[in-house]
């Protein structure tokens, strides 16, 4: 019976060590869980932080900031510009035509959103960006024929 005590104490003993390093081993998972969430909710602050200074900088675009900082938000401005450009190009391309004041896609020959009722102020500048084109177009016309009146006027006879 002396053997069978002593298998039955090393079972015990090994199941010690396993409930050991099991726990070890579930508290170093629980750890590396909380580390990943604080980490990541350290960058959405950060994130927020910024967006709140940007959102400060466009208020008061003077505001008193470090050259770093303000080198930054000044390159944020600018590749926000672009990106609204070339998402305008993307939907224009597209034939996509939104709302300014809600985002809401509409036809291209609706006057006012069907969403907010705002009167859709885009397709008034294409149609004054088209008449000025078709107004230039008309002046380089009107000069080139005006230039050949006038060379024959100048002529002598």
């Amino acid at each position: 019976m002396n053997i069978l005590n002593k298998v039955k104490q090393g079972m015990l003993d090994s199941t010690k060590a396993i409930k050991e390093i099991s726990s070890d081993v579930t508290e170093l998972t629980k750890l590396k869980i909380a580390l990943s969430k604080d980490l990541t909710r350290i960058e959405e602050l950060y994130y927020d932080l910024g967006k709140k200074m940007y959102a400060l900088f466009e208020k008061d675009p003077h505001i008193e900031v470090d050259e770093e900082v303000s080198s930054s938000l000044i390159e944020i401005k600018a590749t926000l510009e672009r990106t609204k450009e070339y998402q305008l190009k993307i939907e224009s391309l597209k034939g996509i035509i939104k709302c300014e004041q809600c985002g809401y896609e509409v036809d291209e020959n609706d006057k006012y959103c069907s969403n907010c009722g705002n009167k859709l102020k885009l397709l008034i500048l294409e149609k004054i960006n088209e008449e000025a084109v078709n107004f230039e177009e008309a002046d380089e016309n009107k000069e080139v024929e005006h230039t050949a009146v006038d060379d024959i006027e100048k002529k002598p006879e």
